[in-house]
């Protein structure tokens, strides 16, 4: 099966059947693979929040961040 094949498929299923394939399709890919992809979401799931927030997030997140007694 082609992957032209396996996306035109997709877009036959409903909507909760779409979303349950996704997760499972990100359930197999290492943490380094899935990192950006579930922040990506993160940011689609809530548009009103700052891209500067998220750059915070993501740095601690990374442990790019120090104690603000050390700053």
């Amino acid at each position: 099966m082609t992957a032209a094949e396996i996306l035109q498929e997709f877009n036959t299923l409903a909507r909760p059947e779409r979303a349950r394939l996704v997760e499972q399709a990100l359930r197999q890919l290492t943490v380094d693979e899935r990192k950006p992809i579930e922040r990506l979401i993160r940011r689609l799931q809530n548009p009103d929040v700052p891209e500067s927030f998220w750059g915070g997030v993501e740095d601690h997140e990374d442990g790019r961040s120090v104690d603000m007694e050390t700053a």
